[in-house]
């Protein structure tokens, strides 16, 4: 794969958001851009990234200390 698919698939996942896709479309979406962005390791900047695509009235909802 060259460089640039892995740069389009990085920015697409940075870019990824919930929008009027159910929560399990969401979540096997952002786990298969996932797996292009190699250089993201811990799993509190995973689940934020992850958080932050929900709509904003989710977000306000939710409080975690440390995910599992």
């Amino acid at each position: 794969m060259s460089e640039r698919y892995y740069d389009s698939k990085a920015k697409e996942f940075y870019e990824l958001k919930m929008g009027s896709m159910v929560g399990e479309e969401y979540m096997n979406k952002f786990l298969g851009l996932l797996r292009h962005v190699l250089y993201l390791k811990g799993e509190k900047d995973k689940f934020q990234l992850f958080v932050s695509g929900f709509p904003l009235a989710f977000r306000d909802q939710i409080e975690y200390d440390e995910p599992q």
